[in-house]
């Protein structure tokens, strides 16, 4: 078997593997070598270009400006174009054009200064690049209409809802010593129906824009946000019998303070609604992490706890698994914010129950360079 040396290879040979379109002009812009990569780039065969000028395979203006940039780099030395690489057009033989990374050196060679002009058609990057443009520019006004369409649906239903509460409450109050008490019944329950599909309204609208706003990070203190809730939430506690407990001092994050403190107070909130222990324990802490790994907060309670087959339908809106009595009953929503609050801030939450028991949900919250 013949050793090939690479001296023994011609550089036309070597040049014509290459990927990447590869010219070489002398100073007065004449094309020397012209590879396979720019005649398949260009529509022309090799022999079709040697000895012309090099502005044949540019549209205007770079046509007419090229040869005052050769111009000005022999005669002053300044480098525009030479030693860098851009974005321009090129023009095939065909007569179209097409946008190129080009990327201009000097070389010398036996005492001859040549350039060398290595070209990347980006027709397809460019095409996918404009295609994401037009798909973010279409989301942008999608966005935009379905925030318009939300606010005026929900004050076009809002209206008849307040009509309808407010009739029920004339009726109670101009007819209610001809009203029996069971007509009485109905009437109240009407206003509250009203009420209660009003703040779905309400809630269905803060969903819509959650997940579009921007996050207004900030470095803070959890526990001075646990400390907060506590003190939002003191009655609330106290007429429950129940206590909030930190094993340990959390740390400090960046994150959106409101959004997260929206995080805890539902889960708190929860963990003392759907539990009937005589003294209600809610631990919140952080479980052991290295100093590379993203810290995994929990909030632990021993409540009523969640059966294994529900773990994913309580994160679906509006999708509530008890039914409670009229004086608590929520909107099944809060986990439902709780996840995508979660989810904006690049983390994500699961949870571990066990009926009569308790419930502990897990979730991250991405570091600031990840939000």
């Amino acid at each position: 078997m013949q050793t090939i040396l690479a001296h023994d290879i011609p550089l036309s040979t070597v040049l014509n593997t290459v990927l990447d379109g590869i010219i070489t002009i002398d100073q007065t812009g004449s094309i020397r070598s012209f590879n396979r990569a720019a005649e398949r780039i260009f529509g022309y065969e090799s022999q079709e270009v040697i000895g012309r000028n090099v502005n044949m395979l540019m549209p205007e203006p770079y046509h007419s400006a090229h040869d005052g940039y050769v111009h000005h780099y022999l005669a002053t030395g300044e480098k525009k174009v030479i030693g860098s690489g851009r974005e321009v057009s090129g023009k095939r033989k065909s007569g179209t054009t097409f946008p190129m990374e080009l990327g201009v050196n000097e070389m010398q060679i036996e005492g001859r200064q040549l350039f060398v002009g290595m070209v990347r058609d980006i027709t397809e990057r460019k095409e996918a690049e404009a295609a994401i443009h037009d798909y973010v520019e279409k989301l942008k006004r999608s966005n935009q209409e379905l925030d318009d369409f939300a606010y005026i649906a929900s004050h076009d239903l809002k209206e008849p809802i307040r009509g309808l509460s407010n009739n029920a409450l004339f009726l109670l109050e101009d007819y209610a010593d001809k009203l029996d008490e069971s007509a009485q019944k109905r009437l109240q329950r009407m206003t509250y129906l009203c009420k209660r599909m009003e703040q779905l309204i309400e809630d269905l609208l803060y969903f819509s824009r959650l997940g579009r706003q921007d996050l207004a990070v900030q470095n803070i203190d959890l526990n001075q946000v646990i400390g907060d809730i506590e003190l939002m939430m003191e009655s609330t506690l106290q007429e429950a019998h129940a206590q909030i407990v930190l094993p340990h001092k959390l740390p400090m994050i960046i994150c959106d303070v409101p959004r997260v403190t929206e995080v805890f107070r539902n889960l708190i909130t929860n963990a003392v609604k759907y539990n009937t222990c005589a003294q209600k324990l809610i631990e919140i802490g952080i479980t052991a992490t290295s100093n590379d790994e993203v810290p995994v907060f929990y909030v632990k309670d021993n409540g009523i706890g969640i059966d294994a087959q529900f773990h994913q339908d309580i994160f679906r809106i509006f999708k509530r698994l008890n039914e409670e009595d009229d004086n608590v009953k929520g909107s099944g929503v809060g986990l439902t914010f709780v996840k995508k609050i979660i989810e904006r801030h690049g983390g994500k939450i699961w949870l571990e129950s066990e009926p009569g028991i308790g419930t502990s949900f897990f979730f991250t919250l991405a570091p600031q360079e990840k939000i």
